[in-house]
């Protein structure tokens, strides 16, 4: 071998070894991701893993005690949105405001129980179309349709062709909204307790 690949080799052999020194237990993964984790993770270090299943793999949602959690629970219509106090290997406890005994109520969700969770997505500009690509469809079918004559006098002319460009608009903002908050049901996914250690 010549000696001018030499340096190259050394190279090589000494990042290898820079890179191996380096490799991180979880909890050092989870606090380089996110430093706000170190308060969460100073407990047992439980937390709540949403899996989500899909045809290139699985991503995985991850809550922590003191994130807040959008459900559905089975045989209630009711959508809940509550801060999670407490994490089992089997369930996870939520508290709710009682303001007729002013105190905090605590109650027990089994994994079985829950039906549906909604997962909130921050996607630049696509969660800021959800709110905003609707409103402006609504303005467009709105200035559209009442035209300025001048004085105070207004005309209404409806054309279906600006409905359907504002009707467009619209639901692409629905779409957006699919995107930045899925609801995934657990019948397909699955909800699970992980230790961070």
């Amino acid at each position: 071998m010549p000696k001018r690949y030499s340096p190259f080799i050394f190279l090589f052999f000494l990042s290898i070894s820079c890179i191996a020194q380096q490799i991180l237990s979880d909890k050092e993964l989870f606090l380089r991701q996110n430093p706000q984790y170190q308060t969460m993770l100073n407990g047992d270090g439980r937390y709540l893993a949403l899996d989500v299943y899909r045809w290139g793999g699985i991503t995985r949602h991850r809550y922590f005690v003191g994130d807040e959690l959008r459900f559905k629970l089975k045989r209630n219509p009711k959508r809940f949105n509550e801060t999670i106090v407490a994490i089992s290997d089997s369930s996870f406890t939520i508290a709710r405001f009682n303001d007729i005994l002013n105190e905090n109520e605590y109650t027990e969700i089994k994994f079985p129980e829950v039906r549906k969770i909604r997962v909130y997505r921050r996607i630049p500009w696509v969660t800021q179309g959800a709110y905003m690509l609707p409103i402006a469809g609504g303005i467009f079918l709105l200035s559209d349709t009442f035209i300025y004559k001048g004085g105070m006098e207004f005309a209404v002319q409806f054309d279906p062709k600006s409905a359907l460009i504002g009707g467009g608009i619209a639901s692409l903002g629905l779409l957006c909204k699919q995107l930045s908050f899925p609801t995934y049901r657990l019948k397909r996914h699955r909800l699970h307790t992980l230790r961070v250690k």
